[in-house]
């Protein structure tokens, strides 16, 4: 079952472009702002709030990334210590607990962008409603899932010591 890591694999890649395209809209909305605001004398009104949408939208995006590539900061100097078999009974626990959290914030991300209350509010230099931006919040948490379940599953496949 080689599902999960080629859904990871493809997922990141995906991933990969939309951080470039979120980069280059970042970038493009600040210089053309900060040219209408020098060679205009009238800013942009929205490109404020935009600004800080997309850069919520490409942290996200990294941090995703970040889990495929399993480059988070971590503190092994304890764990280093312990039998390999113990390392990889914790490695797996501690993959299926990031697993179950993801999970919790998935279900949470879906109902919070679903409520009543967030289809009521708007970016206010747009009026545009908030939820699609907001939508970040449960693509993240799924895309980071389906990571985190492929490196479960590679945790799982080192404990019971079969090779793929």
């Amino acid at each position: 079952m080689k599902l999960l890591p080629a859904l990871s694999g493809g997922l990141v890649r995906l991933e990969r472009w939309a951080s470039r395209a979120l980069v280059a809209l970042f970038v493009g909305l600040i210089v053309v702002n900060v040219a209408m605001r020098y060679l205009a004398g009238s800013p942009l009104v929205f490109a404020e709030e935009l600004a800080a949408i997309l850069l919520v939208w490409l942290t996200l995006v990294a941090v995703s990334i970040s889990v495929r590539d399993k480059a988070q900061i971590g503190v092994t100097l304890m764990v280093e210590q312990l039998p390999r078999q113990v390392r990889q009974w914790i490695e797996a626990l501690v993959w299926a607990l990031i697993a179950g959290m993801l999970a919790l914030l998935l279900k949470a991300g879906i109902g919070w962008v679903t409520s009543p209350s967030v289809g009521f509010e708007q970016v206010i230099t747009t009026g545009w409603q908030k939820w699609p931006f907001f939508v970040i919040f449960p693509i993240f948490c799924a895309t980071a899932l389906v990571h985190v379940l492929a490196h479960l599953r590679e945790a799982i496949v080192k404990l019971s010591g079969r090779l793929e």
